[in-house]
């Protein structure tokens, strides 16, 4: 079996997490808990983690909450309220303006892959070969440096450490370019793939055998499609339209019609193939989807999760979802482990369930979610 992008996973200080400690990790694993436990966090502390904390993924999450709109305020030390967005990516939303402890996300077991992210106060200094520097000032320096601004420092492992302007980033014009490779990584939401996503998804698969794997889970909801494709402007991707050939029908019909379930799972699967060799991380899996074909797409998943040598992490609060889950991990000898999350207190609590727990757990009707 290849290795895992996680085997293990700690992390500290961001959104609902002071300090979650998951000692393993599996091939295949489904989060499970109550609302306001931090299921979505969890995914979202994954996908930076994945992206190596690059800007435009700390852009994504802090868009995809309302969290990054821009105001016209300003504060008495003349800092925007835009940049202080950064404060709903630390764990009580605490102000970054005082010193906090750094955002920390990475395996248990090897503190040198670790990404740390740590917001503070900066002064630009230009050296005499006209190169402009980020140099850390001590919050009590405030008052006296000239211009100080609010930054981050992203440290990726042992990489060196890059300082990035919270001004800049919310504008989308970085001090200087970095996007690391990182691992490869999906993030499906709970409303799906967008538009741009699916045509890029779909070119990335057309024509290769990775085409068959995205016909196949198709065919879980509808036996009779033959053939799928986009059609539309070929240079403008948010207007092609995901159409499907049908048995016994002569001309092509949007996916759409089909009913929210098929164009669901076309974005899981477009998903699933596209994280080859990473992680694939997915918020609500049950969203859209009929119980009667969870199990089906849960084998699908230890499938080509097996084949392409992906990690996926999937949210549910489904009983359907999570019996479904159960049986194709029994099934399986890719196993798959479920997380329970739960509050108490400020903490939150992981409760890991074997194959071997789970099936008692089903068996039993015992509450996992």
């Amino acid at each position: 079996m290849s290795s895992l992008p996680l085997d293990s996973l700690i992390v500290r200080q961001f959104r609902a997490f002071r300090e979650l400690y998951i000692p393993n990790l599996a091939r295949v694993n489904l989060i499970t808990g109550k609302n306001n436990v931090g299921k979505s966090c969890l995914l979202e502390a994954l996908w930076i983690y994945a992206r190596r904390g690059a800007p435009s993924s700390l852009l994504q999450i802090l868009t995809s909450r309302d969290e990054s709109r821009r105001s016209q305020q300003r504060n008495e030390d003349g800092s925007e309220d835009q940049a202080l967005a950064f404060k709903y990516l630390y764990f009580g939303r605490k102000d970054i303006r005082v010193p906090l402890q750094p955002i920390e996300i990475g395996p248990a077991t090897a503190q040198e892959k670790m990404l740390s992210i740590n917001a503070g106060w900066y002064v630009v200094q230009a050296s005499e070969s006209g190169r402009r520097d980020m140099l850390p000032i001590n919050p009590d320096e405030y008052s006296a440096a000239e211009s100080p601004i609010l930054g981050l420092r992203i440290q990726d492992g042992l990489n060196e450490a890059t300082i990035q302007r919270l001004d800049f980033l919310l504008e989308r014009r970085p001090l200087r370019p970095f996007e690391p490779k990182g691992i490869p990584a999906v993030f499906v939401s709970a409303n799906g793939l967008d538009s741009t996503q699916v045509s890029q998804f779909w070119d990335a698969v057309a024509l290769t055998s990775l085409e068959d794997d995205v016909l196949a889970s198709l065919r879980i909801i509808a036996p009779e499609v033959e053939r799928v494709n986009l059609v539309g402007d070929q240079e403008n991707v948010r207007n092609r339209i995901p159409t499907v050939k049908m048995n016994g029908q002569e001309s092509p019909i949007p996916l759409r019609s089909l009913g929210e379930g098929m164009n669901r799972m076309f974005g899981l699967a477009l998903a699933l193939v596209n994280a080859k060799n990473g992680i694939l991380l997915i918020d609500e899996i049950e969203s859209g989807l009929h119980y009667s074909v969870h199990l089906k797409v849960w084998q699908l998943i230890f499938k080509i999760a097996s084949q392409l040598n992906i990690q996926v992490v999937a949210t549910s609060h489904s009983w359907d979802a999570i019996e479904a889950f159960q049986e194709a991990a029994n099934k399986d000898v890719e196993k798959g482990l479920l997380i329970r999350l739960a509050r108490k207190g400020e903490e939150i609590i992981p409760t890991l369930f074997s194959e071997e727990e789970l099936a008692i757990a089903t068996r039993e009707h015992i509450e996992v979610r």
